[in-house]
């Protein structure tokens, strides 16, 4: 082989191989259900975060996506409002420059593993986050509850939350606005005590 023929397959394989680590396209393993975020309801009364509590939650729809292709799987989508009957805790996170989100969601993943009978949901919603950063993320950090794609940041306008994360809520069975936190939590127990007040 000569020179220039072995330096062009040395720089094309090495091109391969730079491409396939920056691609940040990890083998989804344990994937959450993932979906991105098509539609959300417009409220009758505008809202922000002094009238939020006590609100009926605007409903929220999202198209579920495959984990591996993130295609739409069958036109399949749910809503917030599939919920009903169950508390719902939802999450605005970010999936860079975020401390605070990381920090508070090994108390959100305890909470919610004991209640492992399906008694409450989970919902993290990413700002202006896309679907593939929003895999990458969440199979990277291991995280099992569902995570949806909100590229144009629809939802956390619509509840009037300014632009920062992370923002909880927690919205009781009948789909009202219990209670809702800008910042992160610092320890499981406050999360606890919000739950049971739900």
């Amino acid at each position: 082989m000569s020179t220039k023929r072995l330096l062009v397959t040395v720089i094309a394989m090495l091109s391969l191989t730079l491409t396939i680590a920056c691609s940040g396209s990890p083998v989804p393993g344990n994937c959450p259900e993932l979906g991105i975020v098509t539609a959300v309801e417009n409220p009758a009364t505008h809202l922000n975060v002094d009238n939020l509590k006590g609100s009926t939650v605007p409903n929220l729809t999202w198209q579920i996506v495959d984990c591996k292709s993130l295609k739409a799987i069958d036109n399949k989508t749910l809503s917030l409002s599939d919920f009903r009957g169950k508390p719902v805790i939802i999450i605005f996170h970010k999936c860079m420059n975020c401390p605070g989100c990381s920090a508070q969601m090994p108390f959100i993943q305890r909470a919610y593993e004991q209640r492992s009978n399906g008694e409450l949901a989970v919902l993290t919603i990413y700002r202006e986050d896309k679907i593939s950063a929003v895999r990458n993320y969440v199979t990277s950090e291991g995280y099992i509850f569902t995570a949806l794609a909100d590229p144009n940041d629809e939802f956390a306008i619509t509840c009037g939350f300014p632009l920062m994360a992370p923002i909880t809520i927690f919205i009781d069975a009948n789909g009202i606005v219990k209670e809702f936190k800008c910042g992160p939590f610092q320890s499981q127990e406050e999360i606890e005590d919000i739950i049971k007040s739900l």
